[in-house]
């Protein structure tokens, strides 16, 4: 017996009285109407637009040929059938979804660029802070319209390129912070004081740490000694630039720390809990992130070594970090059981069931395009990482987030 595999359909397909030559289905897999069936009500057809709706990949095939013509007209990036060619919307310019895409990645470009000359000028910018402040505003805008964008778009860079290293790191941090921490329950307060700490932990040594990135030779020693002080540097600039919170400052002062870890969450303070989520998703994301010196770890290799304690377990804080990130974060490379390979878009309801957009196919070869898997299904499941410099195919952002 053969498993389906679904691709989503936008609800905007499904008319009065119009049959589509397929059967549609829920998010689990249940049958919503039979190929050829009728929706003959309002209320039935309100009712289908407001859920998830998949089609069999396979079963749409010849339908989703037949009209890649109109398929600018007839799809919208909220909810497309992306197998019907995400290459014509690519060319279609007029495409407000494409278009709606393409400001996307270039709104976060501008706001990483804006988060890096900030930090990098905090000893003589005297509104760095206020920048910093609106670059997370900036990219809680684009959650807000993409949630797994950011996500997606930090650890892509961060497995593939040094450049802008001190800020892309800092953001990615920020962004796993305030994920972990609204997990683990923490107020509103304490997960703000999380994340501004993570944004700005290694604001005293923001240009050495970039040039550390492209580095190949050890550490001399005078770079030891910064490295050893900017907890200390750091929390020093933040008092200069008016930082009053107390929970923010300490975070920052004791996020290398590594005594916190040997104790449990319950009996820190609330600025020891930050300060030791800030070491372990710091330790966790440089990890996973390219330098010239060495290659990305993969993910699974990362939290062995980031967030696992001395008895083989995952700590508090480390199993809320692959409770909210998943098996395989965002951004990061699979490889299917089938032989496909993929680039995993968003968390599952699974740790290790995350969403992913296939890049290889079966037969080792890219595909035209690519193409959503539910990895839920065994037939399609997981199977391991693959590293960043193994993937020959030129990932196109806009068609990814596309698919999200």
């Amino acid at each position: 017996m053969t498993t389906m595999a679904f691709i989503p359909l936008s609800p905007e397909h499904l008319r009065l009285g119009d049959p589509l030559p397929f059967g549609v289905y829920d998010a689990n897999g249940m049958l919503l109407l039979p190929a050829r069936g009728v929706i003959q009500n309002d209320s039935k057809l309100a009712l289908l637009q407001t859920k998830q709706l998949f089609v069999d990949e396979d079963e749409s095939y010849r339908w989703r040929s037949s009209f890649k013509s109109t398929v600018g007209s007839l799809i919208r990036t909220n909810a497309s059938l992306q197998h019907i060619a995400i290459a014509n919307l690519r060319r279609d310019r007029a495409d407000p979804g494409v278009q709606r895409v393409e400001r996307l990645t270039d709104t976060w470009d501008n706001l990483m660029q804006a988060l890096s000359t900030a930090l990098r000028g905090a000893s003589t910018q005297p509104r760095w802070l206020e920048t910093v402040q609106q670059s997370l505003a900036q990219a809680r805008a684009v959650a807000g319209r993409s949630p797994h964008a950011p996500l997606y778009l930090l650890v892509q860079h961060a497995q593939h390129s040094p450049d802008q290293y001190s800020s892309q790191h800092a953001m990615l941090c920020a962004l796993v912070c305030e994920r972990v921490g609204q997990l683990l329950g923490w107020s509103v307060e304490e997960v703000g004081s999380a994340v501004h700490a993570a944004l700005t932990m290694n604001v005293a040594m923001t240009s050495l740490q970039d040039n550390l990135a492209k580095q190949r030779q050890p550490l001399n020693d005078e770079q030891r000694e910064r490295i050893a002080g900017h907890s200390l540097d750091s929390t020093s600039i933040l008092v200069a630039a008016g930082v009053t919170d107390a929970r923010w400052l300490k975070a920052v002062r004791l996020h290398h720390d590594s005594q916190l870890a040997a104790r449990p969450l319950a009996t820190l303070d609330a600025a020891s809990r930050l300060a030791r989520l800030l070491h372990t998703v710091d330790r966790f994301t440089v990890k996973i992130s390219r330098r010239a010196s060495r290659a990305p770890m993969s993910p699974l290799a990362a939290a062995r070594s980031a967030c696992v304690g001395p008895d083989g377990q995952p700590d508090e804080v480390g199993a809320a970090i692959l409770k909210a990130l998943g098996m395989y974060p965002p951004g990061t490379y699979v490889q299917l059981t089938n032989g496909e390979v993929g680039v995993v878009l968003a968390r599952g309801q699974r740790a290790n069931e995350p969403l992913v957009a296939a890049l290889v196919g079966t037969s080792g070869l890219p595909l035209n395009a690519p193409v959503l898997r539910d990895t839920s299904h065994a037939s399609r499941a997981v199977s391991g990482s693959v590293m960043p410099d193994a993937i020959k195919v030129r990932i196109k952002h806009e068609q990814l987030l596309g698919l999200m």
